[in-house]
């Protein structure tokens, strides 16, 4: 879909008659979709049955659906919060949303949602929600791996007494069990399964040896009344594969192991041993009247389970992420309806920015991925939808290759050709064994190749470097070129490879370098030639080449030449100085050479100018991120979900 966008001007008073135009333009948002995450089915005191649903945007939405009528009831923002892992509905029938280190209530019949404020202090997120005793809920959260307990009467308390594991930053799923009044927790980044009892305190690791490299015990699921005790499903998530488990929490043994289920769709029958569940578009049942319950396929669907029941009349009802409620009867192992809910679309967060061969600027969405462009010659907007979240892009000729997370996939798309995920344009490629993160784009046309470097995956330090072969297709990658460091940055800079490597890893991992570096990369061997470190910083990012056609980069928040030739800084200008440890730094500063003869750049949120000559260096807006440089000189940033421009030519108002 195209259409004009209005061009919204930043600018300043003015009362000269004479027009001047604007430096600094918005051109909205860019990257659009209708991504649904936590969701919950709630019935009222009629027996009407009701979903609700959270929709990722800036800011998230909350909306509900009454299924008699299919009319939506509720289309309520979630200030404070672009999506929501995790919906509960607790013991009083009061739904709650898991936020960005928030959660928020709403009761059926009320016109607004309400927000409860922050669980805990210096959490950023809340991840999974489990409802407790007495209208109580559990939640887990990000970065301080804790479990807190929320009462409608008294608020938020830490119930774990810190991080429910030393050294992890992740309670991913969570679990109560209202029998022995224990908590059950997944952890990431490295793999933990964690018994709390909430009476005093005391924390037992109950993961299997076999699972200790894995990365997260994700989604999670208490299913009570089966013969031969209580079960808890759940799921490791890690770029070596994804497996679901099955723990008997009367006999303290793994039981079962099996391809990924859609946790969060899993039902038991009232009045059986049956469990019913969905997997990669399929209905499947667990009887665990037999004695090794082997799942038996029921149904089809489309999507991803997001939450079900199992209604009055007995039948399944699962809402999926292709925004479709199916009614299944488990009986005679039908379909009986397919509902398609009206979910509003939402302007996600900008990712990755970069100047197409199409002479368009490409945008690609935050988490929900899709992807947008903006076309400058004419001010119109076309959504491409269909993709992951991309973390790096970059071209040869008429085709972009995008680096997507996770499992660092490797896509291609002809700029002349249609849009089409099911005609294969663009096409997969393949994916960077063990990575996640491809940031660095590189294509070297000289030998038809497409670089990538890579952030590996949670809780793993190193990186990769791949090479795809734009002719043959073929992906061939390096793990590790540099022990325990990343690659962020890559640039053909007279005809050699140069890269920069942050020690950080994925997310949660604990660094043990202490520099970042620059090095050398040989194509043809496909080995390091040399490293350097740029004195006592944690990253090199953002290489390019400068207005005298030096070597130029980031370290941490400070732009430095380099000499190659003498393998020494020959230059260092301090923007930004970090107060603390980060958790991580994977892409900082982005730089261009303007034909102006300037240096712009955005580092730490802020867009600056810098003038070599004068080592003059300009604050020009806060709150900008990522950049490139167009075709005539302007200078394309993002701020949130919206698509910026500035240009050095033009006078603010």
């Amino acid at each position: 879909m195209k259409f004009k966008r209005l061009l919204l001007l930043a600018i300043a008073t003015h009362f000269s008659v004479q027009y001047v135009q604007a430096q600094f333009i918005n051109h909205g948002p860019q990257v659009f979709a209708a991504a649904i995450q936590g969701s919950h089915f709630i019935q009222d005191t009629k027996g009407d049955d009701y979903i609700f649903t959270v929709v990722r945007g800036l800011p998230a939405k909350l909306v509900g659906y009454h299924l008699k009528t299919n009319k939506m009831v509720l289309n309520s923002p979630l200030p404070g919060t672009d999506g929501s892992w995790d919906m509960e509905v607790s013991s009083d029938n009061t739904i709650y949303v898991s936020g960005n280190g928030k959660i928020y209530s709403y009761r059926l019949g009320d016109k607004d949602i309400r927000d409860l404020g922050f669980v805990l202090p210096d959490q950023k997120v809340v991840w999974d929600l489990v409802a407790g005793r007495n209208g109580k809920v559990y939640g887990g959260t990000y970065p301080g791996g804790q479990v807190f307990e929320y009462d409608p009467k008294s608020g938020f308390k830490d119930v774990g007494s810190g991080a429910i594991q030393e050294g992890e930053d992740y309670v991913r799923s969570i679990a109560y069990d209202p029998k022995t009044d224990k908590i059950y927790a997944g952890i990431g980044s490295h793999a933990g399964f964690v018994e709390l009892n909430l009476k005093d305190k005391v924390k037992k690791q109950l993961l299997a040896e076999q699972d200790k490299d894995h990365e997260f015990v994700y989604d999670m699921e208490l299913v009570s009344g089966l013969k031969g005790g209580d079960r808890i499903f759940a799921w490791f998530n890690s770029a070596k594969g994804v497996e679901t488990f099955i723990y008997n929490l009367q006999t303290k043994s793994y039981e079962q192991r099996m391809a990924p289920i859609e946790i969060k769709s899993i039902v038991k029958e009232k009045n059986s041993q049956k469990v019913y569940y969905t997997s990669a578009g399929r209905v499947y049942v667990l009887d665990f009247a037999q004695k090794t319950p082997k799942a038996e396929e029921i149904a089809r669907i489309e999507g991803r389970g997001r939450a079900a029941i199992l209604d009055s009349q007995g039948n399944y009802k699962v809402l999926t992420a292709s925004h479709k409620l199916f009614t299944i009867d488990v009986s005679n192992k039908m379909v009986l309806n397919e509902m398609l809910l009206d979910i509003p679309k939402a302007p996600i967060s900008i990712q990755t920015i970069f100047w197409g061969p199409d002479q368009k600027v490409w945008s690609s969405g935050y988490l929900a991925g899709n992807h947008g462009t903006y076309d400058p010659k004419t001010g119109e907007h076309q959504d491409y939808p269909g993709l992951h979240q991309t973390e790096g892009m970059n071209n040869m000729g008429n085709t972009i290759y995008f680096g997507n997370y996770t499992k660092a996939e490797i896509y291609a798309y002809d700029v002349t050709k249609p849009w089409s995920t099911s005609k294969q344009n663009p096409k997969f490629l393949g994916a960077i064994q063990n990575q996640d993160r491809p940031f660095a784009v590189l294509p070297l046309e000289r030998r038809r190749e497409m670089l990538f470097g890579t952030i590996t995956g949670y809780g793993q330090l190193g990186g990769a470097i791949a090479h795809l072969n734009v002719d043959t297709e073929k992906l061939e990658s390096f793990v590790n070129v540099i022990p325990n460091h990343a690659i962020m940055s890559l640039i053909d800079y007279n005809g050699k490879i140069i890269g920069g490597t942050t020690i950080y890893g994925g997310l949660g991992a604990i660094p043990v370098e202490k520099r970042g570096k620059i090095f050398e990369w040989d194509p043809e061997s496909k080995k390091v030639l040399w490293t350097d470190s740029i004195a006592d910083y944690w990253s090199v990012s953002g290489l390019f080449i400068g207005p005298d056609q030096g070597l130029w980069g980031f370290a941490d928040g400070t732009l430095f030449k380099y000499d190659l030739e003498k393998r020494k800084v020959v230059f260092k200008k301090e923007v930004y100085k970090y107060t603390s440890t980060p958790s991580h730094i994977w892409r900082n500063g982005l730089a261009v050479s303007h034909p102006n003869g300037l240096i712009y750049f955005t580092v730490t949120d802020k867009l600056y100018s810098y003038d070599p000559t004068k080592d003059e260096l300009k604050e020009l807006r806060d709150n900008a991120s990522l950049m490139i440089l167009g075709d005539k000189g302007e200078i394309y940033f993002r701020q949130g979900t919206d698509l910026w421009s500035y240009d050095p030519a033009k006078q603010n108002l």
